[in-house]
Formats: structure tokens, sequence, C-alpha cells
């Protein structure tokens, strides 16, 4: 991921390589670059998870979900 002021994620699919990311960076030095991105990356993560646990619940009725379910 580019090293940027602000980092956005908005997918899950880019919630993981921020995740897989960050778990490079975990170690960094003080002070560096990639320490920075690490904070970025990790408040982005959080950020996204936050987001996603505000979105209301969708529920199926029983019915469309055994057809879900069933073999077409």
């Amino acid at each position: 991921m580019p090293n940027a002021d602000a980092v956005t994620i908005t997918t899950y699919e880019e919630r993981k390589t921020a995740v897989l990311r960050a778990a490079r960076l975990i170690s960094s030095g003080r002070g560096s670059d990639e320490e920075r991105e690490f904070e970025q990356l990790t408040e982005a993560i959080a950020d996204f998870d936050i987001r996603q646990d505000a979105e209301p619940f969708i529920e199926i009725p029983a019915a469309f979900a055994q057809y879900l379910g069933s073999t077409h």
C-alpha cells in the first residue's frame, strides 16, 4: 500500500491487504517511514472495522434463506 497522509479501507480485500502489510511492518524502527505506515494502516483497519460494526444487520426471511440454500 502506498504511504499516504491518510489510508482509507473500503473493502474486505483492502482490509486483508492492509493487515498483511501491517504484519510485515510490525517491528519497524521508531520514527521510520515504515512505523508511520504501520500506524496509518492499523488506524485504517480499526476505522473500517468500526464502520462495519455500525452497519445494521439485514435479516433475511427464513423462506428466502431456504431458497438460497436450495440447488437450482
